[in-house]
């Protein structure tokens, strides 16, 4: 019989955070249980405030749960030291936000290699995958240009690469289309769920945009803390 645990990437398990102690003190998210399959896109929406972005950070070792259990690849986050945390990161994970992030001295292929070169990968070898991807992004007239040459649009598509390069297990993305205009957030959006299902990487998003949520796989809705049951999109 084949166990089913080892299809999953990503769980999270009566996760809950609070802020601040005693009297003063917020809970943030409640008892949050989640289970991500190998290629499932997911996207996770809810008011401004509402914690979106405290559970993917938890979610991506970026933070820590005040209750309960993350485990990425079947390892849980909480037994991890910084630097092993890092090495889990590097490796399995990927982020894409709302800003772009791009370091300004480099071209658009020098950004998408990086976490290759972070790997010790070899310069040639960086570079080809870096080009490829940037290529497949539409993005094969723009592999020396700088960020400040690029177009909102562009730029992301360039994030996007970067965080997909290592082709990652699980690709988490907080707003990724926010700063763009309604047509190429749609455009660039599109991309990424194509993407990540041509590398069966795992897809969590926060997103504003109920039209966007619902091209993934399944919607969850936090609020007041707690996650509602997973609704499949059609």
């Amino acid at each position: 019989m084949n166990d089913l645990s080892m299809d999953i990437v990503l769980q999270a398990k009566a996760v809950s955070k609070r802020f601040g102690e005693g009297a003063l003190q917020v809970r943030v998210l409640e008892q949050v249980n989640l289970a991500l399959k190998r290629g499932e896109s997911l996207a996770i929406v809810g008011a401004s405030g509402s914690g979106k972005s405290t559970l993917l950070h938890i979610l991506g070792g970026l933070d820590h749960a005040s209750e309960g259990e993350v485990s990425l690849m079947g390892q849980s986050l909480a037994s991890l030291s910084p630097t092993e945390m890092g090495s889990l990161r590097n490796k399995y994970l990927g982020f894409v936000y709302q800003f772009h992030h791009l370091l300004p001295e480099l071209n658009a292929w020098e950004n998408v290699a990086m976490p290759l070169w972070i790997r010790r990968e070899t310069a040639s070898v960086s570079q080809r995958l870096a080009q490829q991807l940037l290529t497949q992004l539409g993005l094969a007239h723009r592999l020396t240009h700088r960020p400040s040459e690029l177009s909102g649009g562009e730029r992301q598509r360039v994030a996007i690469a970067r965080a997909l390069v290592t082709q990652p297990a699980c690709l988490l993305a907080d707003e990724p289309t926010g700063n763009l205009d309604r047509h190429t957030a749609k455009e660039v959006f599109e991309l990424m769920l194509a993407m990540t299902k041509s590398v069966q990487t795992s897809f969590v998003v926060v997103t504003h945009d109920p039209e966007l949520a619902q091209m993934c796989d399944a919607v969850l809705s936090l609020e007041n803390g707690f996650l509602s049951a997973r609704t499949v999109s059609t």
